[in-house]
């Protein structure tokens, strides 16, 4: 019995033992299984085949575009990896010896990746949730000129320009050193903070030359393009030597308590040493903290080894060291986007809802029953329209998940807008109506007919329509009720009365042309038809033009239709005469 205990607890150890086994392999097989493979030399051409394979891999949630070219004409890459409208930025490589910040970069892209798509955790990070609200964008290699320049040497530059190469580093052909990008400019010394004041050699060089002048260097201009271009909320520069984080520059206030903060976690999660606060300037975490006002960390990853590559041998410290800083970054890069939007989104609100206490005196205009538009509604009207015009603008600017609020209570003032147009533009078509009305009326009282004064009516019959249709989107029933009366019903009176007047004047005219015709038959039977026609009420001129044209019709069937020929006397047939004939003889003695 005890040896069988035994051999049970040894079972349960064992799958004790292999559950957690599985639960790690669970949390970290993303860590090993893998597109990139940043344990070799990670050159431009490695770079870009795995970005390609990586697209390839993960359809739609990673991106790349070219954001630029280098001074030798080489692609800088963007990778983006994520969806949400929240963005942080993470490079690598700015100089050029110090390309493992490409493989950290990568590894990052293809680790995270793989993450998402199974629903992994990476060090209590999810993925998912963190990339659904947050697209990370990587540069992963700034600096494609100078990391060629130090991995292959002279091989991949044009030959007339060896010489000025080899004179920027001291005459030396061993580049394992160089720094800069391959025209000997630093390019982390290059950005506008403190640049004027940065000490620098004279000329160009293969480490620490600032530039001529301040963001010249293409891939400079590139990286500051494309910043303007993502917007982040935050960004990590990885350099590779020293395991130290900078993080102040000229932070004051509430902004050093936040960046200081961040850069703390960022210490527990690496291990590496804060640097004290100082100011030296020229780098971009330095610009993007001074221009941005947005907290920039720059970190570097291995423990010093002077002007050379960090050793490959370095690697799997770095990564475990860094395997969920972006992931880092991305989480409280969301929270600054969503305070930040959040309270934009407020502002706008409190904004029209501010405003919406002026738009709201519309409604004394739209609820009155006068029928006018003065020019005080006319003046407060347009200036709601160009108040709403404005709003909409500020509400277009916020992310699409930040608008709900604002476009609530911009709803109201489009209301008060809406019924304020509505009113003015039955007024509008009701005055349209009188004077139609009142044209068409003219012609009736001079006694007008032809074919303007049936145009003139078909038009009153289609805007009588029309009125009634916008007086119902009128926003009160007395209004409704008021509008109908001054408008509509006058109209309605005399489409009925004038009905009858232009339907007997549409017959005399069937008349005139059955006439030419010959059809003398038909004009008989329309002057029997245009006697059954009455009008309840007709104007004056009206009738006599209809009675004269009536009068020329007769007249001319008169004169048109021929005489009936004169029947003649009949003849009379014998036996016909009134007189009985004679008795023939002999008839009376055969009876």
């Amino acid at each position: 019995m005890g040896h069988s205990m035994l051999i049970f607890r040894i079972f349960l150890f064992s799958f004790v033992i292999l559950c957690g086994s599985l639960s790690l392999f669970t949390e970290s097989t993303f860590a090993q299984s893998s597109i990139v493979n940043p344990n070799q030399t990670y050159s431009t051409a490695k770079m870009l085949n795995d970005i390609k394979k990586l697209e390839q891999a993960y359809p739609g949630f990673i991106k790349k575009e070219v954001i630029g070219k280098s001074e030798y004409g080489r692609n800088i890459y963007a990778v983006s990896l994520g969806k949400g409208d929240s963005t942080v930025f993470i490079n690598g490589s700015h100089h050029a010896r110090e390309w493992i910040t490409t493989n950290l970069t990568m590894n990052m892209i293809d680790k995270y990746a793989a993450a998402y798509k199974s629903g992994t955790k990476i060090n209590g990070y999810d993925v998912k949730k963190l990339l659904n609200n947050t697209t990370i964008w990587f540069i992963p290699m700034v600096n494609p000129d100078g990391v060629t320049l130090q991995q292959f040497g002279l091989k991949y530059f044009p030959a007339k320009d060896h010489s000025k190469i080899i004179k920027m580093n001291n005459g030396s052909k061993n580049f394992k050193r160089w720094k800069a990008n391959a025209k000997g400019v630093d390019l982390n010394r290059q950005y506008n903070a403190n640049w004027k004041n940065l000490e620098s050699p004279k000329a160009p060089s293969y480490k620490n030359y600032k530039g001529a002048k301040v963001a010249t260097a293409s891939e400079t201009k590139a990286v500051l393009s494309f910043v303007e271009k993502i917007d982040p909320e935050m960004t990590i520069s990885y350099h590779s030597s020293g395991q130290i984080i900078f993080w102040k520059y000229q932070q004051t206030g509430s902004r050093y308590t936040q960046d200081y903060k961040y850069a703390s976690k960022l210490n527990k999660i690496t291990g590496y040493s804060l640097v004290k606060p100082r100011s030296t300037g020229g780098g971009f975490g330095d610009w993007f903290n001074k221009v941005e006002k947005k907290p920039a960390f720059t970190i570097e990853v291995s423990p010093a080894v002077g002007e050379t590559n960090v050793p490959l041998k370095n690697y799997s410290k770095i990564w475990s060291q860094n395997a969920s800083i972006g992931l880092y970054t991305a989480q409280e890069g969301y929270k600054l986007f969503d305070t930040r939007n959040t309270a934009a989104s407020d502002k706008v609100t409190k904004n029209i809802k501010e405003y919406n206490n002026t738009a709201a005196k519309l409604k004394n205009y739209y609820s009155q029953n006068k029928l006018t538009v003065t020019s005080a509604h006319k003046a407060l009207y347009d200036k709601t329209v160009k108040e709403i015009k404005k709003q909409e603008k500020a509400i277009a600017k916020l992310p699409a998940k930040y608008r709900t609020k604002p476009n609530a209570a911009l709803k109201t003032t489009k209301i008060y807008r809406d019924n304020s147009l509505a009113y003015m533009n039955g007024i509008k078509a009701g005055d349209a109506l009188v004077s139609a009305n009142k044209k068409l009326t003219g012609y009736l009282i001079a006694g007008t007919l032809n074919d303007t004064t049936l145009t003139l009516y078909n038009n009153l019959i289609n805007q009588i329509t029309i009125v009634e249709s916008k007086i119902k989107k009128m926003y009160s029933k007395d209004v409704q009720k008021i509008a109908t009366g001054k408008y509509v019903t006058p109209a309605n009176t005399s489409k009925k009365n004038i009905g009858y007047d232009l339907a007997r004047y549409e017959l005399l005219l069937i008349m005139e042309n059955d006439l030419n015709n010959g059809n003398y038959d038909d004009v008989k039977a329309n002057i029997s038809n245009y006697e059954k026609l009455f009008s309840t009420y007709s104007y004056k001129n009206t009738e006599r033009s209809l009675s004269n044209m009536l009068q020329a019709i007769k007249d001319e069937l008169l004169q048109l239709e021929p005489e009936e020929p004169e029947q003649p006397e009949p003849i009379e047939e014998p036996g016909d005469s009134d007189t009985a004939p004679e008795a023939i003889e002999g008839d009376s003695a055969a009876h």
